[in-house]
């Protein structure tokens, strides 16, 4: 099992092991997140999927001062939100 460190440093080398392992490993969690701001599952999981495309391309800007989850979930918020708003 890799280490979030691990997973974290793939993903930045463009390892596609490593970033379906992030996905499988938060995507569930983040769905449910995406579910509370949308009545329809098609859009949930449009905003999870547009949500995890922003996670793999602003990865690099993760500081690594807090959780990984807590910094998906805050861009899984925001992508729902924007997503909800247009």
């Amino acid at each position: 099992m890799l280490s979030e460190e691990e997973i974290i440093e793939g993903c930045l080398k463009g390892k596609r092991e490593c970033q379906e392992v992030l996905y499988r490993r938060y995507a569930p969690v983040m769905y449910g997140v995406c579910q509370r701001y949308f009545m329809s599952d098609d859009q949930a999981e449009d905003a999870l999927q547009e949500g995890f495309i922003k996670v793999f391309g602003k990865l690099g800007d993760f500081r690594r001062e807090g959780s990984l989850e807590g910094w998906i979930r805050r861009i899984m918020v925001t992508t729902s939100l924007n997503y909800y708003r247009n």
